[in-house]
């Protein structure tokens, strides 16, 4: 953890950090706002309650942390309620709530493209917004989450949110630092052979190999696994959870944010990276027909630039690419020349995509899970 983080978090406490946070910014931090859309906001947040259906932060105290810090910001009075479901369960969700006529959330997130493509591009659900043009003069910062670091294809439609910054996760009392394996690879040896975890529901970050190791390569890798008894668990929360309790002694799908939590928490964890950092980048976004449309896009489109610093004290969450951020600083510390591994252009996404299938398939065989 940055020394910065933990001194501010260390002397005030969580539910502190983001007013301290807001006071050291300051006002010349912040762009030119524009009185009449934070005036709409304030108005729509007069109307009902302010629902949110973004998949982090998990915990309520992270999610009031941001929305004290957010209301505070603007000068708006918000009766928010905050659903933190995964995108796998809240996309079938969304799709049938509009099916019924039941008004979305305002604010929707912690989605990857696929799981976007799958349910909300595909049934025509999301909103297009001109973020740069609307938010440009405000936040300076959010052409980098809504064009620098989107595939085109996703432009006017999502903000970065966060990256799933996936490393070796491990449990401290059942694993010296040194022996921690750091690729994939070494967790086909014997040694290992049932000592891991792996989800069930979700192939990242197995998918990404392929753009190292081209897909023949990696579908025979993810077969050794399998073969090398991993224990399944649903998602990576579980996986990581697993190495919290002792069931496993390291896993694959764990990511920092999840790990740091646990550790908050005073579970034996501890992290390494890999060889290569496997970066897994999470969306939010707008739905057709939300009922407070103009907040929801102020509190998206601050939450992605002015409120990054909040979210990372709240849980963790940031971008891999925020060279301030306390977790890429200790990533850059402990392997300064690491090799990233995230999709970049639209043809690797395809490739992604289909091996991603084509794993999930393999994983269903293995643990009796459907890929539906």
């Amino acid at each position: 953890m940055g020394t910065y983080k933990r001194d501010v978090i260390g002397n005030v406490g969580r539910r502190g950090a983001a007013a301290v946070l807001l006071m050291m910014w300051g006002a010349n931090a912040f762009g030119a706002d524009d009185k009449a859309l934070i005036a709409q906001a304030r108005e729509e947040a007069g109307r009902g309650k302010f629902q949110i259906m973004v998949s982090s932060p998990k915990a309520e105290s992270g999610q009031r942390m941001i929305m004290d810090a957010f209301q505070k910001r603007f000068d708006i009075k918000v009766d928010w309620e905050w659903m933190p479901l995964t995108a796998p369960v809240s996309a079938p969700r969304i799709a049938q709530q509009v099916t019924s006529g039941i008004k979305p959330p305002s604010a929707i997130g912690g989605y990857p493209y696929q799981t976007f493509d799958a349910w909300i591009a595909k049934n025509g659900l999301d909103m297009t917004v001109d973020w740069l043009g609307q938010f440009g003069a405000m936040f300076p910062a959010i052409r980098s989450a809504a064009v620098d670091t989107v595939l085109p294809p996703y432009h006017g439609r999502m903000l970065r949110q966060w990256d799933a910054k996936y490393v070796m996760v491990y449990n401290t009392n059942l694993v010296k630092r040194a022996d921690v394996p750091t690729t994939f690879d070494e967790l086909t040896s014997a040694k290992w052979r049932g000592r891991f975890a792996m989800s069930s529901n979700t192939a990242v970050p197995l998918d990404l190999l392929a753009l190292e190791l081209g897909p023949d390569q990696t579908l025979e890798l993810t077969k050794k696994l399998l073969a090398n008894r991993p224990r399944f668990k649903p998602g990576p929360p579980a996986v990581v959870g697993a190495i919290a309790t002792g069931e496993v002694v390291v896993g694959i799908s764990g990511y920092t944010a999840l790990a740091e939590a646990q550790r908050e928490k005073g579970a034996p964890i501890a992290w390494v990276p890999m060889k290569s950092l496997y970066v897994g980048p999470l969306f939010v976004f707008m739905l057709k027909d939300a009922p407070q449309p103009t907040l929801g896009k102020l509190f998206l489109a601050w939450l992605v630039t002015e409120g990054r610093q909040v979210q990372e004290a709240a849980e963790y969450l940031s971008s891999y690419a925020d060279k301030e951020s306390s977790t890429t600083k200790a990533i850059a510390t402990a392997s300064p020349n690491i090799d990233v591994v995230e999709v970049r252009n639209e043809k690797e996404y395809e490739m992604v995509d289909h091996i991603r299938r084509e794993i999930m398939k393999i994983v269903a065989g293995a643990s009796g899970i459907s890929t539906k």
